[in-house]
């Protein structure tokens, strides 16, 4: 069998992002096998917002066994992006940062569609209409039975969310609350991926096990 290969060349900047990164990675794995969704063959990725990507590493393990073959991060802040482009190689995929707009994702005519669309630490609080824009053209951008993973800082923000997709036509798979979420000093009530959340655009009474 296959395996992505990431190849991480630059520290995280900041202290404790490892620790949350491996957390992160945890609570992947085990939401997948909770939902009983295994990834299988050759697939594609797409990190929404991804700001320095720090996750990219855990996202791709927790794909497995599925061999990630274009994996793409997109955000607005240039300098993040070139840091992510620093930070991270593949030997095995195409991994692409690119600086744009998410919400501009359905004029990239050479996209392919994506079995997994990942959004970190969204903030449809802070602009919603905004946030409408790019979650219409990331769930179009999905591929029919692909799946929409998103993790959230707050209670309010990730219910925000939440109610957003209820009124799209996805369905939710998995919603749970990350208890072993670091909180930060910020603000109350806020902690690294303190929630997470799967959609996915099949019924679930139809929807094939991917194993």
């Amino acid at each position: 069998m296959n395996e992505t290969t990431m190849i991480q060349q630059l520290p995280f900047s900041y202290e404790g992002i490892a620790g949350d990164i491996r957390k992160l990675g945890l609570i992947l794995k085990d939401s997948f096998a909770a939902a009983g969704i295994c990834f299988h063959g050759k697939i594609s990725v797409l990190n929404v917002a991804c700001g320095r990507a720090d996750e990219t590493g855990v996202l791709v393990q927790a794909l497995a066994p599925a061999e990630v073959r274009f994996y793409m991060g997109i955000d607005l802040m240039g300098d993040a992006i070139q840091e992510a482009s620093r930070r991270w190689k593949s030997t095995t995929c195409e991994i692409h940062f690119m600086e744009g707009n998410a919400a501009m994702l359905g004029r990239m005519k050479t996209l392919p569609e994506f079995d997994l669309i990942f959004l970190r630490h969204q903030n449809y609080w802070h602009e919603p209409m905004v946030w409408e824009g790019i979650l219409d053209e990331a769930i179009t951008a999905l591929k029919p039975d692909g799946y929409l993973v998103c993790t959230s800082y707050f209670d309010l923000e990730h219910d925000l969310f939440v109610a957003s997709m209820r009124e799209r036509d996805v369905n939710s798979v998995l919603n749970v609350r990350n208890h072993q979420s670091r909180a930060l000093p910020d603000a109350e009530g806020k902690s690294v991926d303190r929630w997470l959340g799967i959609w996915c655009k099949q019924k679930l009474g139809g929807l094939p096990r991917r194993a």
